[in-house]
């Protein structure tokens, strides 16, 4: 059954104990220490990345620590935020020029499960397009819009998505509605083999903000999926 979006207390309220992004690609699972509304507010300090110096290919791989600080840019100076109308649903269409993605967005869904007790939530990464993690914020408004995309498999809609360069535009569309975005970061996470704590870090990416953002996700690289590559997003002016 097709999860809908819902803005009831129940999502904003629910203990998310563990995050797992799931496809071909493996699995993502990480930790939310708290409720939507506590890491908002800033109550429960969120994970930080270490940038740790670029390898040969010119991408910079980054180490994850479970430090109580939000992930922060670590190139271009981000835009201010500038006043535009606040999407009532998902985007239906993501543009790239620079990579040549151009692919429909559509909701991507979530299941509970449970693991050693404990509740799992497990995306499920759509086929043939990009996928809107439910419960993320809407387009041009406060909070991390989340999208989500196979790499190798499915359309492989995100295959290039490391390939995108800081200053590199993206475009979201809610029906026919642009909302225009400028990248100010890129990076390359590990993700298979590690420890809790790196994972819980990673899961970081994906956590509600108080800022508006955009941030894109899949796995890297093609041919073994061991990384996360996490591409995020402000505002264009």
């Amino acid at each position: 059954m097709r999860l809908r979006r819902s803005r009831s207390p129940v999502l904003t309220a629910l203990v998310i104990v563990y995050v797992t992004l799931v496809g071909a690609c493996g699995l993502w699972i990480g930790l939310w220490f708290a409720l939507r509304t506590e890491m908002a507010a800033g109550s429960v300090p969120a994970p930080q990345s270490t940038v740790a110096p670029a390898a040969s290919g010119g991408v910079a791989e980054v180490t994850p620590t479970a430090a109580a600080a939000a992930p922060q840019p670590t190139t271009a100076t981000p835009r201010p935020t500038p006043a535009r109308p606040p999407a009532t649903r998902p985007p239906t269409r993501i543009v790239a020029p620079a990579i040549r993605l151009d692919a429909p967005v559509v909701e991507a869904t979530w299941q509970t499960t449970y693991l050693a007790g404990q509740p799992v939530v497990e995306w499920q990464v759509p086929a043939h397009a990009a996928g809107f993690h439910q419960g993320s914020a809407y387009p041009g408004q406060p909070g991390n819009t989340v999208i989500s995309g196979h790499n190798n498999i499915a359309g492989q809609v995100f295959v290039n998505l490391a390939n995108l360069q800081i200053d590199d535009e993206v475009t979201l569309y809610v029906d026919t509605t642009p909302y225009g975005y400028i990248v100010y970061q890129r990076e390359i996470l590990p993700e298979k083999g590690l420890a809790a704590a790196a994972r819980i870090a990673n899961a970081g990416w994906i956590a509600p903000t108080a800022d508006e953002r955009l941030t894109l996700v899949s796995c890297w690289p093609y041919t073994s999926n061991t990384h996360r590559v996490i591409v995020v997003a402000r505002p264009a002016p």
